[in-house]
Parts: structure tokens; sequence; C-alpha cells
């Protein structure tokens, strides 16, 4: 009878170290994905290079494994961002999908980055028919900014974001280049001190880039 609990006692052992070896190379594997993942976002993708981006962004949301799971929702908050703003056939589609990520991403984290994928979110969904939306959505567009700002005023996409609303706002309104370059040079005086990191948001060099093409700073 000893025997057989001592046995019973070294199955459970036995399976318990397994089931942890197990989860650790899970996790292994999830975190190199997502850094594979994030590297591909920083490069610029094509519509069907996204799509396979975001196949790999919901497979690491949905596995919710031990890595920081705030970021991939993150990332596909801001993929379908940038696709509803390049893409009037499914604009709303995929401004909807953007706001889904980003409020799943707050919901696990209610930090600065996620605030703004929120505000860039928001913008995505104004976008897709501006001169009707944009009273509806300019208090929930800018609120998430100044909710980034009171986390982390250092963030340097918070500029970038608000400097790129006031670019595109009209003049009359207080918008245009003249207003939008000192928040685009405060976001480049910030990002020339950001730390690169392998998965945590650092993007805005290439925005900027974009940006002074059409308003040179």
């Amino acid at each position: 009878m000893l025997c057989f609990s001592l046995y019973k006692k070294y199955i459970f052992l036995v399976g318990f170290l397994f089931s942890m070896e197990s989860n650790f190379l899970f996790a292994q594997d999830n975190t190199q994905l997502l850094v594979e993942a994030v590297a591909t976002f920083h490069a610029g993708n094509t519509l069907k290079e996204s799509e396979k981006l975001i196949a790999n962004f919901e497979k690491l949301a949905i596995n919710n494994s031990n890595i920081q799971t705030w970021l991939p929702a993150y990332y596909l908050s801001l993929i379908y961002s940038k696709l509803s703003l390049k893409n009037n056939e499914h604009a709303e589609q995929y401004a909807d999908k953007a706001i889904y990520w980003a409020n799943t991403s707050l919901s696990n984290n209610a930090n600065d980055e996620n605030y703004c994928a929120l505000s860039m979110a928001k913008t995505a969904k104004m976008a897709v028919n501006p001169y009707m939306r944009w009273l509806t959505y300019e208090k929930s567009i800018y609120a998430a900014l100044e909710m980034a700002k009171k986390i982390n005023p250092l963030n340097p996409r918070i500029y970038i974001l608000e400097g790129t609303l006031t670019l595109k706002m009209p003049f009359i309104f207080g918008g245009g280049c003249n207003k939008a370059k000192p928040l685009f040079l405060k976001a480049q005086s910030i990002l020339t001190k950001q730390v690169p990191q392998k998965v945590l948001p650092t993007w805005g060099n290439q925005v900027l880039s974009e940006l002074k093409e059409g308003c040179p700073f």
C-alpha cells in the first residue's frame, strides 16, 4: 500500500514537472512570435502582409500567455487603425476592430500607450466621414490623449497624434502646419532619447519623416 501511494506521488510529480516545462516552452515560443511580429510591424506592410501579421497577433492575444498580455491587442488596434485610414472600402469595419482591440488592450493595462491606441482608433472611426463625425468623436479622441499625457507626459506618440490632428484641422479652427510644428518637434526631441525595445512601443520616427514631407519642421 505504501509503495502504491509513493508511486501515485511520483506520477503526480512527473506530470506536474512536464506541465511546467510545457508551459515554459509555450511561453518562450509566444515571446519569440511576439518579437518577430513586432519587427514585421515596424518594417511596414502591404495589405496581404498585414493580414498575416493580424493572424499572428490574434493568436497571441487569444492564447493570453505570460508575455505582456496587452501588447498583441495594442498592435492589432494600430494595424486596424492604419488599414482603416488607408482603405476607403472597408474603413468602417477596420475602425470598429481598431476600437475593439484598443479597449481590449486597455482592459489588460490602462497605460499611456493604450490610450494613444484608443485615440488613434477613434480618429480612424471619425475619418470615415469627418464632416459628419467630428463633433461626435472630438471629445473622446482628445480625452484619450489627455489620459495618456497624465500617465506619461514623455510619451512621444502622444504629440505625434496630437500634432497630426492639429495639422489636418482647418486653419480657422486653430489648425495647420505652423500650429502642428511645436508638437512634432517635441515628439522628435523625446524620440531621440528613446531606448530601443524589442516588443514595447517605440514607433514614431517613420511617421515624423512622412509628416515632414508636407509640413517641414
